[in-house]
């Protein structure tokens, strides 16, 4: 085997093992935030198995996702990375699947290259790490789309079989992808009638056709039955909001993971020679990609779901666009680094390097290096992922706008991760949360502080160990045990949402009336030291 050849290995392995700890980096650390809290929130409501298959609520939920957590809950229990480990294993899939597929039709350079920005993405990471169908539904929809393509190309039966699975599976795990894995299959159909017509012979059709007919009965039945049965619920996710310009600029800082405008106009233009590349070696996932695409885009414009107006929304509705992006963007850096005018070398080296220096800039200029300081129980939380471009994301707004609570200087001067600090008084959604703001500050390790049982009424964004739901990164309040646990030293009271929340100072009292007096208090926070007292 010659040299260059194991250079190329060492590569692939450096590129893994940075794909592989940037997904999985404090992943056990992580806070259920956002969106995450759907499913659960569905599967501990009471509703059976049945039930849950045959559900759409406002508060949108996956379907086999939420089925999956019923189960666990009721079987040994059901923690954050559990959540989360089949997402992350589908982001490892795309890395591996999309740079050996890149390598095996363009080279090694553009599949190495390809490998790289799928590596490093900031969206794709982040939805590798996030509760949430997205990372699986992208994984399905390309192999869904290849597999389309490996069967009308002739290479047997099968293929059409993992077509169906692929992207009936993704489609019932989120109907927001459906555009993008049927409108292919439908252009074919569509093309094999047109030539039937022409040619007077039904046999041309017959295939195409057939395939669709089990696809759409098979997605209509799991995914499309539910939305016809809670058309009211649906109907509350729909027709609220259209993108605007602003949303068209912002998204490709989303895809591209970066808030730097050289480097996405750099990107682009990149990417813009790529799809011609693309178009000239690979017409056929060119033309089905595009469908898929343009149907997707369609269907946002058509059902204006809630919150598109927002970069990362629209962002998100697109997903499986990003990966198509910087495919792009790799065959283009190979493309005009590599026109035979260069001396054999360096068209060679050329292509290598500007990866090297593109995927750095990307980096550098991007949210990975903020995200991995330690300890950060907030990777997924908006601060990091609304917008790329700090000046546009609101999250960055609301929390430098709050008067940073003297006492997390306090726990600053010990050393970091000395000691644990269990926060209360947020709820699920990353506005909540200021503690994104304050942790890279004082860098201690933080529990969330649930309140259930203890004070109040019902707090979204709280699950009980009873239920089956076993959250490694929370305690009880109302379970002294689970303090003793978690080994928490400091309980803290965020006051700047006490108007928001009317039972967190009864909470403050009941708690200081088992525990004692705060260790410190003022407008902002009470804190109460647990051990060492």
């Amino acid at each position: 085997m010659q040299r260059r050849v194991w250079w190329q290995w060492l590569i692939v392995a450096v590129v893994v093992a940075l794909a592989v700890f940037l997904r999985f980096q404090q992943i056990d650390a992580q806070w259920l935030t956002d969106d995450e809290w759907h499913a659960v929130h569905k599967a501990l409501s009471g509703a059976t198995y049945g039930d849950i298959a045959l559900a759409v609520a406002e508060a949108d939920f996956s379907i086999p996702q939420t089925l999956a957590y019923k189960w666990l809950a009721a079987h040994g229990g059901l923690d954050e990375l559990g959540m989360r480990l089949p997402m992350l294993v589908a982001g490892l899939v795309l890395v591996l699947g999309g740079g050996r597929w890149a390598w095996r039709n363009f080279g090694a350079t553009v599949g190495l290259g390809f490998m790289g920005l799928l590596a490093i993405s900031p969206a794709l990471v982040y939805f590798s790490r996030n509760a949430r169908p997205y990372g699986l539904t992208v994984v399905l929809s390309w192999g869904a789309l290849l597999a389309l393509a490996r069967w009308r190309n002739g290479h047997g039966v099968r293929w059409a079989w993992t077509y169906a699975l692929a992207a009936v599976l993704a489609c019932w795990l989120h109907m927001a992808v459906a555009p993008f894995v049927l409108a292919p299959l439908a252009l074919i159909a569509g093309l094999d009638a047109w030539q039937a017509w022409r040619e007077r012979r039904r046999a041309v059709m017959g295939g195409s056709w057939a395939l669709g007919f089990g696809v759409a009965l098979a997605v209509l039945l799991l995914a499309g039955l539910p939305m016809l049965l809670n058309t009211q619920a649906l109907a509350l996710r729909m027709g609220s909001d259209v993108p605007s310009l602003a949303t068209w600029i912002g998204v490709w800082f989303v895809w591209l993971g970066t808030g730097s405008r050289v480097l996405v106009v750099l990107c682009l233009a990149l990417a813009l020679v790529g799809a011609g590349e693309l178009y000239r070696r690979r017409p056929d996932v060119f033309r089905l990609a595009l469908a898929g695409g343009l149907a997707a885009l369609a269907a946002v414009y058509l059902s204006r779901p809630a919150w598109v107006h927002n970069p990362v929304t629209f962002g998100r509705y697109l997903l499986p666009v990003a990966p198509l992006l910087l495919l792009c963007v790799a065959l283009g850096t190979g493309r005009v680094l590599a026109y035979p005018g260069h001396p054999s070398r360096l068209r060679t080296l050329a292509p290598g390097l500007m990866f090297i220096a593109l995927g750095g800039a990307l980096l550098v200029n991007g949210p990975s290096f903020e995200i991995i300081t330690r300890p950060n129980n907030f990777s997924l939380h908006s601060w990091y992922q609304f917008d790329y471009r700090v000046r546009h994301n609101p999250m960055r707004t609301r929390f430098m706008a709050l008067p940073e609570p003297p006492f997390w200087r306090q726990l600053a001067a010990l050393p970091p991760r000395s000691v644990r600090v269990a926060v209360a008084g947020h709820a699920l959604e990353s506005y909540t949360l200021s503690d994104v703001r304050w942790q890279p500050i004082h860098r201690q390790q933080l529990w969330s502080a649930q309140l259930n049982g203890y004070c109040g009424g019902w707090h979204w964004g709280e699950a009980a160990p009873e239920s089956g739901v076993r959250l490694k990164n929370a305690v009880s309040l109302a379970d002294p045990a689970s303090l003793r646990h978690a080994a928490i030293d400091y309980v803290v009271f965020n006051r700047w949402r006490e108007g928001e929340m009317p039972d967190l100072a009864s909470c403050i009292e009941r708690f200081a009336r088992e525990h004692g007096a705060a260790e410190y208090e003022d407008e902002y926070v009470v804190a109460f030291r647990l051990t060492g007292k």
